[in-house]
């Protein structure tokens, strides 16, 4: 009996607290429509504004999940290009006539510049040849020097 009359003066203000509520929503002269009317409008907006902020979060995802896919695709490439250059080093490393010090290599989106000396003309076309002949290359800019 005690724990009922506790919440007693809870359950008095219940009621008071709902009809001020109604009170302040019917209060307005300009809208004629009722509560339940008003209630329900106010529900709409809410779905309304829920409905755009989860578009609003796919559209961003969706951006992230692109931007995502250029990083990879850009590291991808940087890293085919970097596998290029080593063959090519490798390559040259192992000629007679050529010093894979001697000769740089760059390499971007598969197409290589050399650059450097060789000690003869067969030599240099060697190195272009060799560099042409690597798989994933496009295309070779053959910018070595002779020497003498």
């Amino acid at each position: 009996m005690k724990h009922a009359q506790e919440h007693r003066p809870m359950l008095m203000v219940l009621p008071a607290l709902v009809a001020a509520v109604a009170l302040a929503a019917c209060g307005r002269e300009d809208d004629d429509r009722t509560a339940g009317q008003r209630l329900d409008d106010g529900i709409s907006k809410m779905e309304q504004k829920s409905d755009q902020a989860r578009q609003d979060t796919r559209e961003a995802m969706d951006n992230m999940g692109q931007k995502m896919d250029r990083a990879t695709d850009k590291v991808s490439a940087q890293a085919h290009d970097a596998s290029i250059t080593t063959s090519i080093k490798t390559a040259l490393a192992g000629d007679p006539k050529l010093s894979a010090l001697d000769v740089k290599v760059e390499t971007s989106n598969g197409h290589v510049t050399l650059d450097g000396t060789a000690p003869d003309l067969a030599a240099r076309d060697r190195a272009g040849s060799m560099a042409l002949a690597t798989k994933g290359v496009q295309s070779v800019n053959n910018r070595i020097k002779v020497n003498g």
